[in-house]
């Protein structure tokens, strides 16, 4: 683990960021592509809503990150996929193959939303209703929404069979 800079004399903000850190961790490195560093993701997170004030002034620090993890990848592969389109537009190629492919790159053709869908469901174990406060949708429709993750999923490991 990384060492976190918290403000000087928050030190109830560094006992919660010690104790959420590696629940973090995990669900960045599942969210974050490939090019991501699951690490400086979670950090980035953690600057964000520090400058905003300590994480005890929050109802559920734990799950306002997780968000902000979310939407912090999000604003990268749009800025990724932006470099992509201007690159093309220039003739130099982004394409590169992975020496060692597993099922797990499978997961980064998945939409980050339903990488951290299934990610929270199946790897954490959470229940839809807790899920509903984190991705910001209905039960029915993160329902409806991971069953079709999991659909895909197993498509494109049929494929790549």
């Amino acid at each position: 683990m990384s060492s976190v800079v918290v403000p000087v004399g928050d030190v109830a903000s560094e006992g919660l960021v010690t104790a959420l850190y590696p629940g973090l961790r995990r669900f960045a490195g599942m969210v974050a592509s490939a090019d991501i560093d699951p690490d400086d993701l979670v950090q980035e997170a953690l600057a964000k809503v520090l400058r905003m004030g300590p994480l005890e002034a929050l109802d559920n620090p734990g799950a306002y990150l997780r968000r902000t993890i979310l939407n912090l990848e999000r604003s990268h592969r749009r800025r990724w996929a932006r470099w992509r389109e201007r690159a093309h537009r220039v003739g130099t190629s982004d394409r590169c193959e992975d020496a060692y492919p597993s099922d797990l790159g499978v997961l980064l053709l998945l939409p980050s939303f339903d990488r951290a869908l299934l990610y929270l469901t199946a790897v954490e174990g959470m229940p839809y209703g807790a899920i509903v406060d984190l991705l910001g949708s209905n039960e029915q429709t993160l329902r409806s929404r991971a069953s079709k993750a999991r659909h895909r999923l197993r498509l494109l490991l049929d494929d790549d069979v």
